[in-house]
């Protein structure tokens, strides 16, 4: 009887021991949750993207422009990477305000719109860069925080900026969405 139990405990030890792990160099997949791959159905939206509903991961160096261009902007040095952008740039500022022509106008209006701030202080919260599958263009989005102070005052706002480069790697277009900062109580 012992002899049984040992047989068969062996076999239960050596079936636990090859239950199907894949072994170093084995592609299989495991056996987790995480690798555990399912067939969704397919979804059906409630609306359909003017533009685009598909995406795939951008080139991260065109965020490091954008937050490059953020900097500048702190430092009133916008001109620093006056050739990040295309020679015509259309801009939507979240004031109603747009701006649609070249890029010397638009560094100069920058320049000029950050002297009247007083000192700028950015703080980037997140950002991310897409690409538009089919599309010629690249995306990076910013969301982030803005404190101005002039005279002793300070403003603060909550941003967004989807920034668009173009099919030459250059700053075409620009939208850009605040909201009043809310201090925490």
């Amino acid at each position: 009887m012992k002899k049984v139990s040992f047989i068969a405990t062996a076999l239960c030890v050596l079936a636990a021991c090859n239950s199907g792990e894949p072994k170093s160099g084995d592609t299989a997949t495991t056996n987790d949750s995480a690798a555990t791959t399912t067939t969704a159905a397919p979804l059906t939206y409630a609306y359909t993207p003017t533009y685009s509903g598909d995406f795939e991961q951008g080139d991260p160096k065109y965020a490091q422009t954008i937050l490059d261009l953020w900097k500048d902007f702190d430092n009133n040095t916008f001109d620093n990477h006056k050739d990040a952008f295309a020679d015509s740039v259309y801009i939507d500022f979240s004031g109603g305000d747009h701006f649609a022509g070249t890029r010397d106008s638009l560094i100069s209006n920058m320049k000029a719109y950050r002297t009247a701030l007083g000192t700028s202080t950015s703080e980037v919260i997140a950002w991310t860069t897409i690409k538009p599958k089919g599309k010629d263009e690249t995306w990076v989005i910013v969301w982030g925080k803005e404190v101005d102070e002039k005279n002793g005052k300070k403003d603060s706002v909550n941003l967004n900026e989807n920034w668009m480069f173009n099919k030459d790697g250059k700053i075409s277009f620009m939208t850009q969405y605040t909201q009043k900062y809310a201090a925490k109580k």
